[in-house]
């Protein structure tokens, strides 16, 4: 049987391989993307639970390589519920034809370089009993997303759980019943989301917390209309101040645009940063620690932080107890915060439990529920695990790569990540990962960092011509990338807390930062010069 050859396999159907499809496609490149989900979206096609939605701005967490795409879309709300975002995609994939080189419900389990080809050979099942199919291509691009690959709790027995048992970053298609006793693990931003919205319908939840989140409020609303009507206005502007100011390029501040300061908070005075603080509050978002300088910086600028959003805590949950445990015993905005909308009230029900599981732990799960170290036993119908991704490489780790000689990926980086630019690592010829580890994809939107990937993908690919040998970063670059990344980390307060920002990639590995946090437009200044200088930090070797 002749296996399909293409110039590019894409993996990946969210923003990223959508992106990545119509940037390539566009240089002339045959592409074809590979999504496991029925649908494009990624992301957002799986993590359907309820309360799901975006906690950037929606008319900034969009694609903003086609002006006709941001005048004619509509955002209905400030910040996109998932079924927006989804249906944003479907339009977008419709209104730029990138169906036909799309095939959906197809799961690569493998991805192996050819030395002597120079060709990546991928293997694809459909779920079915069919034989798996082979796809090959001399550019493989992996668009799988930093928070794609759902990670369950390891608890005793919860195999033996006979109530419905979900995930929520793999929630079902089907209806969900949330009316009868409900459990919540985990109360990172999903378990936020989760806890706010399933309050409302459940007879019972019962929130299991090990640590407590630093939410902030949102404050949706609405899409207001003479907003929306200034930012289409005014949106080459708004694109290049995301792309060249520090931190967010806009802040929905009432009914002005604010821009990331430049100052610390400790510049002000104690009346003047307590007023900032909480125009903040008032305005919404998650977006403070990029707002102010020195919040994840200096020590006594976040225990100023702190303090407010204690007060805050303190102000809405109306038991003194329950707030002692919604209080995190780590500083604000050195793991990601959550955006709530009702979170902390919700605690105020008579229907909802919080768990404090750090003094009393999950020993395990039997037919009926959760029992607890004290022999505590908590009877569920459904069991939601808002328990968090292996971040950034975690979805491409679960497939078999193989590089140069057979070598494997998880191999490759067992005592950590090494990238260059976020986007390649040595010996591995011809690979680019796109929103992945190293890059800004946890500190910057998504979608822009998603365009900006591709489109300087596509130009190496250009620059490398028909033929040659496949193409890898030298290893003298990659060392310098990968401990810049993590020495901009070492500046902050960051790796003074335990989250996926500073995480493990595999048991033995080191504990390193994730995605990098020196802001896009220093992100920018090191790819350019690698561009300006003829990708000569990219180096062009022989197979066997």
């Amino acid at each position: 049987m002749t296996v399909p050859e293409y110039d590019v396999l894409i993996v990946g159907a969210g923003f990223s391989g959508l992106n990545a499809l119509h940037r390539l496609r566009g240089r002339g490149l045959r592409a074809k993307v590979l999504e496991s989900g029925g649908d494009v979206g990624g992301t957002w096609y799986w993590n359907r639970y309820p309360g799901a939605r975006v906690d950037i701005e929606s008319v900034e967490y969009s694609y903003a390589f086609s002006d006709e795409l941001q005048q004619e879309w509509h955002w209905p709300e400030r910040y996109a519920a998932q079924h927006d975002v989804l249906r944003y995609l479907r339009w977008v994939a419709e209104k730029l034809d990138l169906r036909r080189d799309i095939e959906f419900d197809c799961r690569v389990r493998s991805a192996a370089f050819d030395d002597r080809a120079g060709l990546w050979t991928l293997t694809v099942d459909d779920g079915e009993d069919a034989e798996p199919a082979q796809l090959r291509s001399r550019y493989c691009v992996m668009a799988t997303g930093f928070l794609s690959a759902p990670k369950l709790p390891d608890i005793p027995g919860l195999d033996h759980f006979r109530g419905r048992l979900i995930h929520t970053g793999a929630w079902p298609h089907d209806d969900v019943d949330l009316g009868g006793r409900v459990g919540v693990i985990g109360t990172a931003a999903s378990g936020v989301q989760v806890v706010q919205s399933v309050a409302r319908t459940a007879e019972r939840l019962t929130v299991f917390q090990r640590s407590a989140s630093w939410a902030v409020p949102l404050q949706n609303e609405p899409m207001p209309e003479a907003y929306e009507r200034f930012v289409k206005e005014n949106y080459a502007e708004i694109r290049r101040l995301e792309h060249t100011t520090r931190g967010p390029g806009m802040v929905l501040v009432g009914k002005r645009v604010m821009l990331p300061e430049t100052r610390g908070a400790l510049d002000l005075s104690d009346e003047a940063r307590e007023a900032a603080f909480e125009e903040l509050w008032q305005a919404g978002g998650t977006h403070w620690g990029r707002i102010f300088r020195d919040l994840a910086r200096k020590e006594e600028a976040n225990d100023a932080v702190r303090g407010f959003l204690e007060r805050k805590i303190r102000a809405v949950v109306k038991d003194p107890d329950v707030a002692d445990l919604l209080v995190p015993d780590y500083r604000p905005f050195t793991r990601r915060p959550p955006g709530e909308s009702g979170y902390y009230e919700a605690f105020n029900r008579d229907n909802v439990v919080l768990v404090d599981v750090k003094s009393d732990p999950i020993a395990s799960c039997d037919a009926d529920g959760v029992v607890l170290a004290s022999g505590g036993r908590h009877p569920l119908d459904v069991l939601i695990c808002a328990t968090g991704f292996s971040g950034g490489a975690g979805a491409v780790l679960r497939m078999d790569v193989r590089g140069r000689d057979g070598l494997p990926l998880r191999e490759h980086w067992a005592e950590g990540v090494r990238t260059h630019l976020g986007m390649m690592t040595t010996r591995f010829p011809n690979l680019f990962f796109i929103n992945g580890h190293q890059s800004p994809c946890a500190h910057f939107s998504p979608p822009l960092l998603a365009d900006y990937q591709s489109e300087f993908i596509g130009r190496l690919i250009e620059h490398l011509g028909d033929g040659g040998p496949p193409v890898e970063p030298r290893s003298d670059a990659e060392d310098a990338w990968s401990r810049h990344v993590d020495w901009v980390y070492e500046q902050t307060l960051i790796p003074q807390t335990d989250s996926w920002w500073m995480s493990r990639i595999a048991p033995g590995a080191k504990r390193q930062a994730v995605a990098y946090a020196g802001g896009f437009t220093e992100y920018r200044k090191w790819c350019e010069r690698a561009a300006d200088k003829q990708f000569q930090e990219f180096e062009r070797r022989s197979g066997a």
